[in-house]
């Protein structure tokens, strides 16, 4: 993973086989970022994605192994405990161009994965809402 400062946040780059939260909290630690939003695309296999389900308050999951595009990934940095924390969502395809999407729970960088980190100047603390389930932002 590498990274820099650009106008109002940071430009990052993950390389094949970097594990995307993982990086991303990385990050977050070596740049001291408080809270802040991210955009990004690229490239990714060994992915999952799920669907939060409110009436059990549990995740379904599924995987899509090897090589799959990831044509949105967005979500925020904030702090849970005090370190950070990501919440990611994203839209994969695959070979045959079927599209799908969900709360992304792990990736590995495939060819490349390019984010934009977007600062929020304020942190932004996650905290239980036990009517949900989650952390959910404080503010």
């Amino acid at each position: 993973m590498r990274w820099r400062p650009v106008r109002d946040g940071w430009f990052v780059v993950l390389e094949r086989g970097d594990d995307l939260h993982a990086s991303l909290v990385q990050f977050a630690t070596e740049a001291g970022v408080t809270s802040a939003s991210f955009t990004g695309l690229g490239a990714a296999d060994q992915l999952q994605l799920a669907f939060y389900d409110l009436a059990r308050r549990e995740y379904d999951r599924r995987d899509f192994d090897g090589d799959h595009e990831i044509g949105v990934l967005a979500g925020n940095l904030t702090r849970k405990d005090g370190v950070p924390f990501v919440h990611a969502h994203a839209v994969i395809g695959g070979r045959d161009f079927a599209a799908w999407a969900g709360h992304l729970m792990r990736a590995r960088c495939g060819a490349t994965l390019e984010i934009a980190v977007h600062d929020f100047a304020a942190a932004v603390e996650r905290a239980p809402a036990p009517a949900i389930g989650l952390a959910l932002c404080r503010l």
